[in-house]
C-alpha cells in the first residue's frame, strides 16, 4: 500500500495512507525523544481531533488526539516527545502540512458517517420480476419454481 503523502520531520517521517496515518521515529533524536517504541499507527476512525502549530521561528507540528491517548498540552517542547505528535522543521513545510490536516480531517469525518444500506425489494416485488421473467421465457417452469420457492424460503 502506497502512501498518499509522506513527509520528512525534525525527528521522525509522517506517512499517510487511505485510512490511516503512521508515525515512524528515526535517527538519534527520535530514539531519545520518543524511545524505542518504534512506528506508531493510527486509524483515521480514531483521531478525533488534530492540532496543526505551523513551523516558524521555531518548528511546527502536527498533534492527532486519539481516545484515550495522552496528547501534551504544554507546547512545542513537550510536544517533542509525544507519541502522537509529529515536528516539522521548516515554513516551506507549512502548506503540506495544512494540506495532510485536510485530507486526514476529511477523511477521518467520512470514515464516521454511516452508509445508507441498499433498500431491499419486497417479497411480491420479487415474485413480480420472476413471472415477468418467466413469461419472457427466460425462465423455464421449473426455474421459476424454483427461484419462487427460494424468494418465499
Amino acid at each position: 500500500m502506497n502512501a498518499v503523502y509522506t513527509m520528512k520531520g525534525v525527528q521522525d517521517i509522517l506517512e499517510v495512507f487511505e485510512a490511516k496515518v503512521t508515525i515512524t521515529p528515526k535517527g538519534v533524536l527520535g530514539f531519545l525523544n520518543k524511545g524505542v517504541k518504534g512506528k506508531k499507527e493510527i486509524p483515521f476512525s480514531s483521531i478525533v481531533a488534530i492540532q496543526l502549530k505551523e513551523a516558524g521561528a521555531l518548528s511546527g507540528y502536527l498533534q492527532f488526539t486519539i481516545p484515550g491517548g495522552n496528547e501534551s498540552t504544554r507546547g512545542i517542547l513537550a510536544a517533542v516527545k509525544d507519541e502522537n505528535t509529529f515536528m516539522f522543521r521548516h515554513k516551506r513545510d507549512n502548506a503540506l502540512a495544512n494540506e495532510i490536516k485536510e485530507y486526514i480531517q476529511s477523511a477521518a469525518r467520512a470514515s464516521r458517517t454511516p452508509h445508507e444500506a441498499a433498500p431491499t425489494a419486497s417479497l411480491s416485488d420479487e415474485l413480480q420480476k420472476l413471472a415477468e421473467l418467466k413469461e419472457l421465457g427466460v425462465l423455464s417452469e421449473e426455474e421459476f419454481q424454483a427461484a419462487k420457492k427460494k424468494v418465499i424460503g
